[in-house]
């Protein structure tokens, strides 16, 4: 009987993944105040960027499944882009230049294309410039703030991305050919693509061991 138990208990909690449903935050520091050449456009050039996005977004969990940008112009926009994520304790403001020191996570890739391309509307609010990520990333804001790593080259055109203020919500850091290395208060405004009702990862660890140990439980019966 217990064991008929726990088949139901784990059965229910696997069942209750697939109950999540996709949202849409947006992430800034108030409304659009400018366009902002750093990073994607080819006046930056190859480099290496960071943003950090405050906690303070998302009251639990969440599956993180893409990140949007808003550009400038409308026109077909293309380059070699590598992002990955991780969390991080540094707080919103206080990225350093030196883009190492600023996380102790592993960094996961969470959307590699050499040859990305895509038609862009222009605008402040068109999120147009979108990735959808092919490793959606679990985030947990009890670990920290939300830091996004992007590596980039090969842009094709001169144009900026709407960025906000400075506030509390996102700050940046930067090396790149074009603008050098540097770090402040401002960000591009995200569009952050996500999936809620996800498990924490202590549940997942969960299901999964008492998964495997029912299935010894169960050869060994049989």
């Amino acid at each position: 009987m217990k064991k008929c138990l726990l088949v139901i208990a784990l059965l229910a909690t696997v069942l209750s993944f697939n109950n999540a449903f996709a949202d849409s935050i947006i992430a800034e520091n108030g409304p659009h105040v400018a366009f902002n050449a750093i990073p994607f456009s080819s006046l930056s050039g190859t480099g290496r960027y960071q943003e950090i996005y405050s906690s303070s977004l998302f009251s639990g969990p969440v599956l993180i499944t893409s990140l949007a940008f808003s550009p400038s112009d409308s026109l077909f926009y293309s380059a070699d882009v590598t992002l990955r994520m991780t969390t991080t304790t540094v707080g919103v403001g206080s990225l350093s230049p030196n883009l190492d020191t600023n996380f102790i996570n592993p960094l996961t890739v969470v959307y590699d294309n050499p040859t990305f391309g895509e038609n862009l509307t222009g605008g402040s609010e068109t999120f147009s410039l979108v990735f959808d990520f092919t490793t959606p990333f679990l985030y947990d804001p009890a670990s920290g703030n939300l830091l996004l790593d992007l590596l980039i080259s090969n842009e094709n055109a001169q144009l900026g991305f709407s960025r906000s203020g400075t506030g509390p919500i996102l700050s940046r850091a930067w090396d790149t050919a074009g603008f050098g290395n540097g770090a402040d208060g401002v960000g591009l405004r995200t569009l952050i693509g996500y999936e809620v009702g996800v498990p924490e990862p202590g549940t997942i660890i969960m299901v999964g061991t008492g998964l495997v140990g029912l299935a010894g439980t169960l050869r060994r019966r049989l």
